[in-house]
């Protein structure tokens, strides 16, 4: 996009922004067939809205000033973008098991595991709100076969568009059978009984309550539950997805390079990434960041490097260069919210996504920095001693 932008003498912005899909051709159709077999089709989202929050929020056109004032001094600096779509939450299935006991603790049995994603937080506070628990009351289990048998694990970004719903589902089941029970111990009917906050009630009586621990305890004997087929405050069900959800989003970058060494510094960073809908935004932002991270180390710093015998000298960390903290500038996060229609939560994947466009946002920063000199940037990372060499060759052919 960089290379073709400047054959038409365009901003690089520019020539993304003419080309980008826009919400009225939504759901967009690219033609292409997704790996699970089903035809391409993008979610609904706003890519130039989300587009044009990315350059706002790294200040483009305040570097593209920098960048002028520059333009003769040994620093040179280069501003870079990257754009992504990522086919998130790919089926065929997730389950859950929800189940409240006794004393009042719901437990949410999933067979997806976390690595610190988040996931006892984010399905907790979904489970809580569609049973209406409270959220500290709420314990997720994961990836226990004895618990969760059938479960298709963690990977493609695949977690909270498809344990999610399957934790809502359940939930939701849950809260119907504990509505049958409560109505026999408030003497009213299903339809009138509400859960929430933990407590059972009669719709605007919310004085007139039990808890929910004592109708699961009322649950293991109650006839209400005959026509459900099993006794107890306790469901598994299942959620397929017809395809994969599809995530949006954009990186920013601006570099300062060292026209006499071939030292990149990264001076600014931005993160813009359309999730449908945030469950715990924080969460979201703190995945998109870590992404970033790894995405900047890929385009900056990390780098398999081998003898002239083929022995890999980079095996440990003392030797491979990952990103520590002085390496990265302030990483801000805007997520543009539109609900995915795949599923009933309205959300899409984000455990990937931060590290999709990084080191793609950084080589175009660098090539921008330095295009003029005739250097162009073909891989990654870009390395102080290859960036040298082709300034050299670049300026004295």
């Amino acid at each position: 996009m960089d290379l073709g932008a400047r054959r038409l003498g365009l901003d690089p912005a520019e020539l993304r922004r003419r080309n980008l899909v826009r919400p009225g051709e939504m759901p967009y159709r690219p033609g292409l067939v997704y790996k699970d077999g089903v035809p391409i089709a993008y979610d609904p989202g706003d890519f130039p809205a989300a587009f044009e929050r990315a350059l706002a929020l790294l200040d483009y056109t305040g570097w593209r000033a920098r960048q002028r004032a520059q333009a003769r001094s040994a620093r040179r600096i280069g501003v870079g973008l990257a754009c992504y779509a990522q086919g998130t939450g790919l089926g065929p299935f997730e389950g859950a098991t929800v189940r409240v006991d006794p004393g009042g603790t719901v437990y949410v049995l999933v067979g997806v595991a976390a690595q610190g994603q988040g996931h006892a937080t984010t399905l907790a506070q979904i489970a809580a709100a569609e049973l209406g628990a409270r959220f500290e009351d709420v314990v997720v289990v994961a990836g226990d076969t004895a618990q969760a048998p059938f479960g298709m694990g963690t990977g493609g970004s695949r977690v909270i568009a498809n344990a999610g719903p399957a934790v809502a589902k359940t939930a939701r089941e849950v809260r119907e059978r504990a509505a049958r029970v409560a109505a026999e111990l408030l003497e009213c009917a299903a339809a009138d009984v509400r859960v929430a906050a933990g407590r059972v009630h009669v719709v605007g009586a919310p004085d007139r309550f039990v808890t929910l621990g004592r109708v699961a305890q009322a649950a293991v004997r109650s006839k209400a539950l005959r026509e459900v087929g099993e006794p107890g405050l306790s469901a598994c069900t299942y959620f397929y997805p017809d395809t994969v959800t599809w995530a949006f989003g954009m990186q920013a970058a601006a570099v300062e390079v060292d026209v006499e060494t071939g030292a990149v510094r990264l001076r600014a960073y931005a993160i813009v990434h359309d999730p449908g809908r945030a469950v715990h935004p924080a969460i979201v932002a703190g995945q998109l960041q870590g992404g970033a991270a790894q995405g900047i180390g890929a385009g900056l710093l990390e780098a398999l490097v081998y003898d002239d015998a083929g022995q890999l000298l980079t095996g440990s960390l003392m030797d491979y260069a990952i990103p520590r903290a002085d390496d990265l500038p302030v990483l801000p996060v805007a997520l543009c919210e539109h609900a995915s229609a795949i599923n009933p939560l309205g959300v899409k994947g984000v455990g990937e996504s931060g590290a999709i466009p990084g080191a793609a946002a950084i080589a175009n920063a660098v090539e921008d920095a330095l295009a003029d000199l005739g250097v162009a940037v073909r891989e990654a990372p870009v390395k102080p001693g290859s960036l040298w060499e082709a300034l050299r060759k670049g300026r004295d052919p």
